[in-house]
């Protein structure tokens, strides 16, 4: 059994500027193996380690890496939510010595590795089809999908006991071989949440995993440490299309103040794979010239921001679930790189962008141009981090009304020593497509 700790302690960021991460100020990213790097396996993702420790991520979320079935297998390659081995590695991704070098090396980068598990569902060829049938649900003696368009995949049965303790004892099987720190776990709906909550009291007793649910359901989020803004995201896509910035600031005020979740955290995000595949294109394609102050605001509203692979560069590729389909990684973004970068700077040091039940408040400021700019802050003890966006195609001058924020403040992306003073008197000034962001 080989089991560590990657706790929640104050750690470096590793970006040389001596950047202390404060706990619950964690930054996940996704990563396709597949599609990460031209060799498309464990040790392409191994050698990037470095380059992440230095952007400043601290869990590294692997999308499935099992074996993918080949029975209704969709694309070339097939889905990688198609599981055909619960406790065995995917042959073009590598070997388990891979698996585990690149485990190890992003613990010594003091960064927690999950997995993607998929426990609703598996392929057709699943080795539980030919030794334990009733692990499955049948309809007249059949393989069933869990819905018409996953026909790839067939439908498992949670009634049975035996097949939740297999589960389980496959999800324990990571944690002790290969000591992995956490599951995102796909499509919690469609299991009931009473394994959830008995799963993660179970395979935390090895060790104590971070759980992240693709859900926004609390009956089942409660038992995790994360999940989806599902609704928030779509929000956004709402936004993308609209350009209403009181509905947005509406969609900020109703994700913040969700009564559900005032003691857990959740994951806030412009793009993931199901995004870049097929539903709604690149954020680029949603959000225009908007998606830079997109980002500052996912970075920035609420809990733990999600970098999709490659959107730390801003490259503008959909990628296909089913096929390979390689980042072109020379189409690096000049503006996006950069402003990832200090947003991640952001949220490791400033204490009103912790995430769960001791985030900071969430206020919003009127001002003279309130259909084309939005202004809040983020606030806790004496730290505040206030936010200006222009989701205009023109530079806007603008004033506070009814209130300015109080006190001296610090331009963070310019990283000016300069302090400045809000006033209702002062006039604004921010760019087309632009973003500000102040630190007092």
């Amino acid at each position: 059994m080989v089991v560590s700790s990657c706790g929640n302690e104050p750690k470096q960021n590793g970006n040389g500027n001596d950047v202390v991460v404060l706990p619950n100020h964690e930054v996940i990213y996704e990563l396709f193996v597949r599609q990460f790097s031209p060799q498309g396996n464990f040790a392409g993702v191994t050698k990037e380690i470095p380059r992440l420790k230095e952007l400043g991520v601290d869990i590294l979320w692997l999308m499935p890496i099992h074996p993918i079935g080949e029975v209704n297998r969709k694309g070339t390659k097939g889905s990688p939510y198609s599981v055909k081995d619960y406790k065995a590695i995917n042959p073009d991704f590598g070997t388990a010595a891979d698996f585990k070098e690149l485990i190890k090396t992003a613990h010594e980068a003091k960064m927690k590795i999950i997995i993607d598990w998929v426990a609703n569902h598996t392929s057709w060829d699943n080795v539980w089809t030919t030794t334990n049938r009733d692990y499955y649900k049948l309809v007249g003696g059949n393989f069933v999908p869990p819905m018409p368009e996953w026909e790839d995949v067939i439908q498992l049965n949670y009634d049975n006991p035996n097949m939740r303790a297999a589960m389980i004892d496959a999800m324990k099987y990571w944690v002790t071989e290969f000591d992995i720190d956490g599951f995102r776990c796909d499509y919690t709906y469609g299991v009931p949440a009473d394994f959830w909550r008995d799963a993660i009291q179970e395979v935390n007793k090895v060790k104590k995993l971070f759980w992240l649910s693709e859900g926004d359901d609390p009956n089942r989020s409660q038992y995790f440490d994360a999940d989806y803004t599902w609704h928030f995201a779509g929000k956004l896509n709402e936004f993308g299309k609209n350009k209403n910035v009181a509905g947005l600031k509406n969609a900020c005020l109703e994700l913040f103040n969700d009564p559900n979740y005032a003691n857990m955290s959740r994951m806030v995000y412009i793009t993931n794979h199901d995004f870049s595949a097929w539903e709604q294109g690149t954020e680029f394609d949603r959000f225009g010239a908007n998606v830079f102050a997109m980002t500052v605001l996912f970075f920035t509203v609420y809990d733990m921001p999600l970098l999709y692979n490659g959107q730390e560069y801003g490259i503008n590729q959909p990628l296909a679930l089913f096929n390979v389909d390689i980042i072109k990684w020379g189409g690096v973004n000049a503006k996006m790189k950069p402003l990832v970068k200090k947003m991640i700077d952001l949220k490791h040091s400033q204490p009103a962008l912790e995430n769960g039940k001791n985030r900071g408040s969430l206020t919003f400021f009127n001002t003279d141009k309130n259909s084309s700019v939005m202004v809040y802050a983020r606030a806790k003890g004496d730290n505040q981090v206030l936010v200006m966006l222009n989701f205009t195609d023109q530079p806007v001058e603008f004033s506070f009304t009814g209130t300015a924020p109080t006190g001296e403040f610090s331009d963070w992306l310019s990283k000016s020593t300069n302090k400045t003073e809000f006033s209702l008197n002062k006039k604004i000034m921010i760019g087309a497509n632009g973003y500000q962001v102040w630190v007092k």
